[in-house]
């Protein structure tokens, strides 16, 4: 799938073009939950075998999935999270978070809770240079010296959109100001800089 005019460019486009697939994803969860093993993913999933068969072969293809062989007759594998697919767990989170969020539903099929203390956690991007939280106003994607020019017009368009909203977020309340920088969910944004933390409710 060509999901922009300049893949290798872009770091959203060069992750969406190894990421951008529900399924992928979903197994992804599901490996950060413990599954390895073929049928555990098409238990936990739902999937077919032959479409399980080609994420987890273009998973592993990806470099997201290590291949190791537990049975020798017949042939069996187990596949097991890298380095670059545990990456990934910022990604899960905040999915999670704009999930409860912005589709949330009265059952509680699942929650996100501390490993220690059992607490329930509020997932978090903070920048990683200066300790702090990150909401959109305070991010903006610049031009690259090897940007093309379509690049370089969306670079502009969001400097200006970015005057804009400071010029109109300074004629805010105070109290709206810090409602929504305690929310999460509505100020999150990414950055390359940017980590996930969890955060206790207060």
């Amino acid at each position: 799938m060509k999901v922009s005019e300049e893949p290798d460019l872009c770091p959203i486009a060069r992750a969406l073009a190894c990421v951008g697939d529900s399924w992928t994803l979903l197994i992804l969860r599901d490996a950060f939950q413990g599954a390895t093993r073929f049928d555990q993913f098409q238990r936990g999933l739902g999937i077919a075998s032959n479409m399980l068969t080609r994420r987890l072969e273009r998973m592993v293809d990806n470099g997201l999935l290590e291949k190791h062989r537990y049975q020798s007759r017949p042939p069996r594998f187990e596949y097991r999270l890298t380095d670059k697919g545990r990456g990934l767990a910022p990604v899960l989170l905040t999915l999670y978070a704009w999930g409860e969020h912005h589709l949330p539903i009265a059952a509680r099929g699942v929650e996100l809770v501390h490993r220690d203390s059992g607490e329930p956690i509020v997932p978090v991007i903070y920048d990683h240079h200066q300790g702090i939280p990150l909401v959109p106003r305070d991010v903006m994607m610049v031009a690259g010296p090897d940007a093309t020019p379509a690049m370089r017009q969306r670079a502009e368009r969001a400097r200006a959109q970015g005057e804009a909203l400071f010029s109109s977020a300074m004629q805010d309340t105070a109290t709206v100001d810090t409602a929504a920088a305690t929310d999460p969910c509505t100020e999150a944004a990414v950055t390359p800089s940017a980590e996930i933390t969890g955060q206790r409710p207060q």
